[in-house]
C-alpha cells in the first residue's frame, strides 16, 4: 500500500470491520504515514457514526412521539 492511496471503498469497509486483520493492519500503517487517506478517512467515520446513529433511531423506541423535541422525551 506503499506509494498508492487506499479507495474509499477499502476505507469504509476497514471502519465497518468487514476486513480481514490483515488488510485491516496495512491499512492502519498506511494512515499513520498519509495524510489524503487519514482525511479521507476522518471524513468516513462520520458518515458511518451518521449512519449509525440514523439506524439506531430508527430501530428504537416506536412509543416516541416525533413531533416532540428532543428534551420532552
Amino acid at each position: 500500500m506503499r506509494g498508492a492511496h487506499i479507495a474509499e471503498e477499502q476505507l469504509a469497509l476497514h471502519y465497518l470491520d468487514a476486513l480481514d486483520p490483515g488488510q485491516s493492519e496495512l491499512i492502519h500503517r498506511h494512515l499513520q504515514v498519509c495524510a489524503c487517506c487519514q482525511a479521507r478517512a476522518d471524513e468516513i467515520v462520520e458518515t458511518v457514526a451518521a449512519l449509525a446513529l440514523l439506524s439506531e433511531s430508527a430501530s428504537g423506541d416506536e412509543d416516541v412521539d416525533p413531533s416532540a423535541r428532543p428534551g420532552d422525551r
